[in-house]
């Protein structure tokens, strides 16, 4: 089948979820992705990307400034591949997808993954809180299959109005054969890594709190990768402990080694805004390393773990629990956590797994294409 896949924008790093199907499953069908705007610099990806916002050479926060008026030459661009399924990624800036499946009469599908699911639950207040809402339930009503990234995704979206018989959950699945364990040793302080946007939702601050709780009773060092609204504030801690390492962004690869070096994976992510984390990719990865996890009860996280047996949970924001977890993790006799650690991995790669993903998202192009 020829398939369009469809997003608004496309950075590559980090946003490797938009593509990583159709890398997979291209000896079965013929994949073409459509976007807005694309930055794409991880050569390896060999999908073709078509993006139709020019001027990169302004940069790509100048070039989503002026998306809009590129919408009808998206959908145009589609229509004109002749897709037999057209794969929308986001509810949100879905107008070309939405215009182009009901104008060639193409079956549509929808994959939410949280961010268009809040915008609907928001008010419609303001213009583009308006746009938004137009956009998700265009694509809702256009769609004859709308796909979730968890369970918790999934009972929100139909809390908030959007058909259930049309509603599935797809885990979107990481690569465990890039994802592996490597390099861990024993013998070394353990590494506390956390992975992500440093901002309120993502629960940076606990995290740093736990760690300085914790420290003189259980020696580690606190690795933090990524960047956000915290910076400051994280390098400040960094500079003032000198058990908290601060590395700012890094490429995938770096990042697969720090989690394949470390001891466990924190995502203390909770509710911000209105919004929770939908799923947790970063979560997976680390466990298909072979690395424990701990977080909070908070939004699809819970569906990214085996409770107990791949990793802790803490209560969502309930600080006590996540210092007191950590501290738990870090005692753990040595047979303990190794058993962690390869269930940690058998998880992924038994149910979480890319290619385990890929193909029940196959099944989801066959059942809905036969009904075109």
């Amino acid at each position: 089948m020829k398939i369009a896949i469809t997003k608004s924008t496309l950075r590559i790093p980090p946003t490797y979820f938009a593509v990583a199907h159709a890398q997979q499953l291209k000896d079965s069908h013929d994949f073409r992705i459509f976007t807005l705007v694309a930055d794409v610099q991880d050569k390896s990806i060999s999908v073709p990307i078509t993006d139709f916002v020019p001027g990169q050479l302004l940069g790509f926060r100048r070039r989503e400034l002026v998306m809009p008026a590129f919408m009808p030459a998206m959908s145009l661009a589609i229509r004109r591949f002749q897709p037999d399924i057209i794969h929308q990624h986001f509810a949100t800036w879905s107008r070309p997808a939405v215009d182009a499946a009901r104008l060639s009469k193409v079956p549509l599908i929808t994959t939410l993954h949280g961010s268009d699911v809040v915008s609907l639950g928001n008010p419609p207040d303001t213009m583009m809180a308006k746009w938004h809402h137009r956009n998700v339930l265009a694509a809702a009503a256009q769609s004859q299959r709308i796909l979730a990234v968890s369970h918790y995704l999934a009972d929100r979206a139909i809390e908030l109005g959007l058909d259930a018989d049309k509603i599935e959950v797809h885990y979107q699945g990481v690569d465990t054969e890039y994802f592996v364990p490597n390099g861990h040793d024993a013998n070394e302080t353990p590494i506390v890594l956390f992975v992500g946007t440093l901002n309120t939702q993502k629960g940076i601050r606990d995290l740093i709190d736990a760690s300085l709780a914790v420290w003189r009773k259980a020696h580690h060092r606190l690795v933090v990768i990524g960047d956000g609204p915290l910076r400051d504030a994280v390098v400040e801690q960094a500079a003032s402990h000198p058990h908290i390492d601060f590395l700012g962004r890094m490429d995938r690869e770096g990042i697969r080694t720090w989690m394949q070096k470390a001891y466990a994976l924190v995502a203390p992510s909770q509710e911000a805004g209105g919004a929770r984390e939908a799923a947790g990719l970063v979560a997976l990865e680390a466990q298909a390393c072979g690395t424990p996890l701990l977080a909070y009860r908070s939004g699809g996280i819970p569906e990214m773990l085996d409770e107990g047996t791949t990793g802790l949970l803490a209560g969502e924001a309930d600080f006590a629990q996540l210092r007191d977890g950590l501290l738990q993790l870090l005692s753990l006799r040595s047979g303990d956590y190794l058993a962690m650690r390869r269930a940690a991995r058998q998880f992924v790669v038994e149910h979480r797994s890319l290619a385990g993903s890929s193909r029940q998202l196959d099944a989801h192009y066959r059942s809905v294409g036969a009904l075109a």
